[in-house]
């Protein structure tokens, strides 16, 4: 028997990716890899372009049981900007790199939600949430926990470790793709922080949702626990920026300023949070 913990599976899509995330069997796919049975699982929709097919797609899973709903962004985004504290102007010209993920934070009603990439995978299968809790639990410095990101010829893990509590390594740096957090903190307002080294690392968007939890983290002196032992993998696209034409002239701006901010902190060498690179 797989333990069911009091966990929210909530996995977003778009145009490119809603058929596979609403097929039959990707969430039953996703509870196998991580070995435990979710409270709730949740479709969060996205920029699809037939509404009509996306919807007909997640009523039918609705009604085989695998998921338990399902909300489009557009639907959803007003009660999440309220809860979070947030306006749509502050979401910035390329929008859906911060709605999803408010929306995300509001659907479902566990105490924590499993934020999942619809392109990402475990490199095998492990119970990693079960021992995440634990530490949540335990630990309020602990901002959210993931398994370890893909190593893409290089991995920067050791180097942005501050501190061990085995398996886990206590970092500053947040991301994207799979994320653990409580629910509580993420449907709040904590969206406006910012922190330089947020912005010497992400370039091109310092204020997407991974940027804006990565300032807060760093802001707040909370970690993202990563699990040493359990790594997932992704597609790793072209960015969404080069495939949507390139970057507009102020993420430009945005770049220039994050090279400066780079050089900068690469000086200093500060330990602090808001400063550390990487």
């Amino acid at each position: 028997m797989r333990p069911t913990v009091p966990v929210d599976l909530v996995v977003n899509c778009y145009e490119r990716t809603y058929r596979r995330v609403l097929a039959e069997g990707f969430f039953d796919a996703i509870a196998d890899q991580n070995r435990v049975e979710f409270a709730g699982r949740y479709a969060v929709i996205n920029n699809v372009v037939d509404t009509a097919d996306a919807r007909a797609m997640a009523e039918r899973l609705v009604a085989s049981g695998e998921i338990d709903g399902f909300v489009f962004v557009h639907e959803r985004i007003d009660a999440a900007l309220r809860q979070t504290g947030l306006r749509r102007r502050q979401l910035g010209a390329r929008p859906y790199f911060v709605d999803y993920a408010l929306v995300m934070a509001i659907t479902g009603t566990s105490p924590f939600v499993l934020g999942w990439d619809a392109e990402v995978e475990l490199d095998r299968p492990a119970d990693w949430i079960t021992p995440a809790l634990g530490l949540l639990d335990g630990r309020p410095d602990v901002f959210s926990a993931a398994p370890r990101w893909p190593s893409r010829g290089f991995d920067t893990l050791d180097e942005e470790s501050i501190s061990i509590d085995a398996p886990w390594r206590m970092t500053w740096s947040f991301g994207d793709q799979m994320w653990l957090a409580r629910r509580a903190e993420l449907a709040s307002p904590i969206y406006r922080r910012f922190a330089p080294a947020t912005l010497a690392r992400t370039p091109l968007h310092p204020f997407s949702f991974e940027a804006r939890i990565e300032s807060y983290q760093r802001s707040r002196r909370r970690f993202r626990a990563v699990h040493e032992g359990v790594r997932y993998h992704h597609n790793d696209l072209e960015g969404v920026i080069h495939r949507l034409g390139g970057p507009t002239p102020a993420e430009r701006t945005s770049a220039v300023l994050s090279r400066g901010t780079r050089r900068i902190l690469h000086a200093v060498k500060s330990q602090h949070p808001s400063l550390r690179l990487p």
